[in-house]
């Protein structure tokens, strides 16, 4: 039975905007439609650098399996469905060989070429590396927390924040956007700035690296002003 509202715990995923354009203009398939939206929902529900989805679980995917053949999913998701919405490889695990998909954006397949290197370690069962979904339905996306704490996401931005989703941890976005809400400084180049010196020198128990705040907070302001060319909140 269909509910009559979405509940107030209802979580979402972002679809890429090519999808709902001309991309979508040119499926005319429902399966392949089917198969595609599965697929970014299995992506954004992965934890770790390496955001994907085997074809061994789509084809196992209990949304996927009552309607389609195996075979016809993976048709669809290696032929029909990639159309620049997915980069595709064959990596080896140790109980052998799978098809994994990425989003097609250079940021993942980065993550992709690595996996293939044998440099990102791709575990044996989805659960090992799925969120927690208890945890994903009591905390926002990081879209919600931008937008909360920060303002408006352009599109420019929400290319940004999709591309550090895989760049860098979830808590890492999290404790940077607030340390900007807090700061004064809400703008996207100033969160960016924060996560560069992080991963630059390191971060431990959600405190700068080897400097003080003080001087941390002064480099940001320089990022910030090399980026945009003027300080924060002029």
């Amino acid at each position: 039975m269909m509910p009559k509202s979405l509940p107030s715990t209802t979580t979402f995923t972002p679809v890429p905007d090519p999808l709902l354009g001309e991309l979508l203009k040119s499926i005319d398939s429902l399966d392949e439609l089917k198969c595609i939206l599965r697929a970014l929902w299995h992506i954004h529900r992965r934890k770790g650098r390496l955001k994907c989805v085997t074809l061994a679980e789509l084809k196992a995917d209990p949304v996927l399996r009552n309607d389609l053949p195996p075979e016809e999913i993976e048709d669809a998701m290696t032929g029909r469905a990639q159309r620049g919405i997915f980069a595709r490889a064959v990596v080896s695990r140790e109980r052998g060989r799978t098809t994994i998909f990425v989003l097609n954006q250079e940021v993942h397949r980065a993550a992709l070429r690595r996996a293939v290197e044998g440099k990102i370690t791709i575990p044996e069962t989805g659960e090992e590396w799925m969120a927690d979904p208890v945890s994903t339905k009591s905390r926002p996306t990081i879209f919600d927390l931008y937008e909360q704490e920060i303002g408006m996401i352009t599109p420019l931005v929400a290319d940004e924040l999709t591309e550090a989703e895989g760049e860098y941890p979830r808590e890492w976005i999290e404790t940077a956007v607030r340390e900007a809400a807090l700061s004064g400084k809400r703008s996207w180049p100033y969160v960016r700035a924060i996560l560069r010196r992080w991963d630059r020198e390191g971060k431990s128990d959600g405190k700068f690296g080897r400097h003080s705040a003080e001087i941390d907070t002064g480099r940001f302001v320089e990022e910030y002003i090399r980026v945009r060319g003027r300080p924060p909140g002029v």
